[in-house]
């Protein structure tokens, strides 16, 4: 039967090609278009989530923890940063920081005519956040009883006071008036202003902020020494980001859910005594990229649906004139005995046979595709990533 449905399609060879034609090209677009929408769409929320909206998508905690439980707060934060992003990668980046201390007299200038000191405090910065421009970091090494306590100052807040590398002055605990000797070691910046570490510092890693009071700092100093007696205990702070290289739109549901059970969990863990003040925007982010990827698959689909149309009819108008032709043929069939089962299935094969090549070979095109559209739309020069495999969908639009 297939060499006989061959000799048919030979007699017909324009038509059957012009039916070729407009089956494999719909089918390919198709099949491109549906692969493009789907890494397009994990494309764009891994970029917004580790770009555009990197800090909102970030979990935040402060809270005052007892010097004897902070382990066991960095433990429990650590595990409530897994579950808030659904067990994917994270990093945990943590800053300590002491309590507020008045700077010396000498150097409040400013401050002088409101009668209000300027404040500093201590905190243990991430050292691969910041940089030296002058001196060297501080070090425990003259951390003992009776010696100053040696720090980094900001270099912003080093210039509006006068400071450098070898200056000494006493601060004064503004609680329990306490004097806390101190020494200048180097001077720092913040390597990248935009990274959402800072956000655990008040003043934003720029060193000074002038509000009721104008505060300097903060005083970058050895972790052991905030662990320390020497220095008042102040708030500590957790910023944990998540590795989203690998999340596509299919987690978004789950990942939603997360974010919200998660930091819920952690307000309320008994670690934090009074409580925590915890935050993430992950779940209004998740929304927002949502909507978009909704209005750009509905922009492809209308797309798709007009291209399945026009299709429609260039295979109707072909099927209309191969029916006019082959009139007499299908006649000279039922004389000869030919059943209407018969004519239907020689008329199913030969359809097979013009659609299974379309539905085998637009897949494997589509990969291909997909990377030339990426190239055509400029989505590479913003960063944006496809992915390079077929899923189950495109075959099924196949």
């Amino acid at each position: 039967m297939t060499g006989f449905v061959f000799l048919r399609a030979r007699a017909h060879r324009l038509l059957l090609a012009a039916a070729v034609l407009a089956v494999l090209l719909t089918t390919c677009v198709l099949a491109a278009l549906t692969a493009f929408s789907g890494s397009v769409g994990d494309a764009a929320l891994r970029h917004t989530l580790t770009h555009r909206s990197a800090e909102q998508a970030s979990l935040f905690v402060t809270a005052d923890v007892d010097r004897e439980r902070r382990g066991e707060a960095d433990t429990e934060v650590r595990r409530a940063a897994r579950d808030t992003f659904d067990g994917l990668p994270v990093a945990v980046r943590k800053l300590e920081s002491s309590g507020p201390y008045a700077l010396p007299g000498g150097l409040q200038a400013s401050a002088a005519g409101r009668g209000q000191p300027d404040l500093t405090h201590l905190a243990s910065l991430d050292r691969g956040r910041v940089r030296l421009t002058a001196g060297r970091m501080p070090d425990t090494g003259r951390a003992g009883a009776g010696q100053p306590v040696q720090v980094a100052v900001a270099r912003a807040a080093a210039e509006a006071l006068e400071l450098k590398p070898g200056s000494r002055l006493t601060l004064t605990d503004r609680l329990s008036e306490a004097s806390l000797p101190v020494e200048i070691t180097g001077l720092y910046e913040a390597t990248d202003l935009a990274d959402p570490y800072w956000l655990l510092d008040p003043l934003g890693g720029r060193g000074v902020r002038k509000v009721v009071f104008t505060t300097y700092g903060p005083l970058l100093a050895d972790p052991a020494v905030l662990a320390s007696d020497r220095v008042s205990a102040g708030p500590v702070s957790w910023q944990a980001a998540a590795d989203f290289g690998a999340v596509t739109t299919g987690r978004t549901e789950a990942l939603r859910r997360a974010a919200t059970d998660g930091p819920a969990s952690l307000s309320a863990s008994a670690v934090f005594g009074d409580g925590a003040t915890v935050r993430t925007s992950l779940p209004t982010v998740i929304d927002q990229i949502e909507r978009a990827l909704l209005v750009s698959r509905s922009t492809i689909m209308i797309v798709a649906v007009q291209l399945v149309l026009l299709a429609g009819y260039a295979l109707l108008l072909v099927a209309r004139l191969l029916s006019s032709e082959r009139g007499g043929e299908t006649e000279l069939l039922r004389a000869r005995g030919g059943s209407r089962g018969r004519i239907a299935s020689l008329a199913a094969v030969e359809a097979l046979l013009l659609a299974v090549p379309a539905a085998v070979v637009a897949p494997l095109l589509a990969g291909p595709l997909t990377r030339l559209l990426a190239d055509r739309s400029g989505l590479g020069r913003i960063g944006l990533r496809l992915d390079d495999g077929v899923d189950g969908a495109v075959w099924l639009v196949a």
